[in-house]
């Protein structure tokens, strides 16, 4: 049974779904049945009963379906799982997809099912103005991070972690590596127009060690590429505590201008030109269906910076923990020949992702590794002599400085 279609269109007022289906192997098309299965229960049949111009490329049968269920049902149903849509010809059946018009459809109507300032099931997120989830708590108290008061005792901790900087500016330059660091913002630093929380700006932590940092020639802010923000695509994903790839775009040109500048163009060149949907981090603390929207550059733009592209080990220690992750790539094709070492954490991650900044860092250095954790590993710095190394935190990190 070779079956093409989709499940469009969903009006949860009248309880019908529309779309089109069409099954190549059907002498008849008119004999393929659309069935809504609730929780295992059929609640609604339909046959195609008319076309569209647009589907005449395909076949000259009806195509199109408009399938009235006997229950009501809501997206939450839909993008669980509990309503599924089948074709059955035939004594055969196929799974209905959803086009990207039905699921960003189904996913605004999830997320109008909670009104901004809706708290998870674990009280640890909240729901923000237009739907974008945000952490607040979690076991880093998130939300009292920006409550905290600037005192004696958090400039000492800003004193402590310019502490931690300096020495590794020193040891770096003691091997002629050169030494840079950035501390990354929270979502809901940079949407604070969108969380349901009065959010002045940065946690206090964060806004004295940046300010204490910021024309320092080592550090790299992290809130400047979010500063000028003028892209249609968020700078975080929805349903995520993480970049999208817009905002990962940005991100790494702004990094890469302090590591080599002469790739800041070819950076901001690469389009995002595909699209597709992911539930994120945020996701399961809701018990919803809630999903991200992605939009990321396509394979073939990326082809070029990645012939010559290898990764050469990928390690997990044997906790279930991310501590101690590595990741190193080759490439023979990239644009630049530096060899960069990042000590970092999930904004860099595997980079099988636009979002990731290792997924930048990949295709555009001749030798990118990423480690997992808060501290600088010497050991592992002597072993590779990188040009470059790099520390990444994130501002919820800040209240723990780390000992290397």
């Amino acid at each position: 049974m070779r079956v093409h279609g989709y499940a469009e269109r969903f009006d949860f007022d009248s309880q019908t779904i529309g779309g089109w289906v069409f099954d190549a192997d059907a002498e008849d098309n008119r004999n393929v049945r659309v069935v809504a299965i609730f929780e295992g229960e059929p609640v609604g049949e339909a046959t195609p009963s008319g076309s569209r111009d647009d589907l005449r490329k395909i076949t000259s049968q009806d195509t199109t379906y408009v399938l009235q269920c006997s229950r009501s049902f809501t997206a939450v149903d839909v993008l669980s799982g509990r309503l599924a849509v089948k074709a059955l010809s035939g004594g055969r059946e196929a799974a209905m997809r959803f086009t990207a018009n039905g699921v960003t459809a189904l996913n605004r109507a999830a997320v109008n099912l909670l009104p901004a300032g809706s708290q998870s099931v674990d009280s640890s997120a909240v729901v923000g103005l237009r739907g974008h989830l945000f952490l607040t708590g979690g076991s880093n108290s998130l939300l009292s991070q920006y409550r905290a008061p600037v005192d004696d005792t958090l400039i000492a901790h800003v004193d402590r972690w310019a502490d931690v900087f300096a020495q590794r500016r020193e040891r770096c330059d003691a091997r002629g590596i050169i030494y840079l660091q950035t501390v990354l913002p929270e979502k809901m630093t940079v949407l604070r127009a969108d969380a349901p929380l009065k959010i002045d700006g940065p946690s206090p932590l964060f806004r004295e060690l940046e300010g204490r940092l910021r024309d320092d020639d080592f550090y790299i802010s992290g809130l400047e590429p979010f500063e000028q923000w003028s892209s249609e695509d968020d700078p975080y994903l929805m349903a995520d505590t993480h970049l999208s790839a817009t905002g990962a775009q940005r991100v790494f040109a702004n990094m890469t201008a302090r590591i080599d500048p002469s790739l800041v163009p070819t950076i901001n060149a690469i389009r995002m030109d595909e699209i597709r949907y992911a539930a994120g981090d945020l996701t399961e603390r809701f018990e919803l269906p809630i999903h991200s929207r992605i939009v990321e550059p396509s394979e073939a733009q990326m082809s070029a910076y990645g012939e010559g592209l290898t990764m050469v080990e990928k390690h997990f220690p044997p906790t279930n923990g991310s501590i101690g992750r590595r990741f190193r790539w080759v490439n023979d094709t990239a644009p630049s020949p530096l060899k960069v070492l990042v000590f970092g954490n999930s904004f860099f991650s595997i980079g099988d992702f636009a979002g990731l900044l290792s997924w930048w860092g990949k295709y555009f250095f001749g030798e990118f590794h990423f480690h997992w954790g808060p501290d600088v590993d010497w050991n592992l710095v002597d072993e590779l002599h990188p040009d470059i190394v790099l520390g990444q935190t994130v501002e919820r990190f800040l209240t723990k400085v780390p000992e290397a």
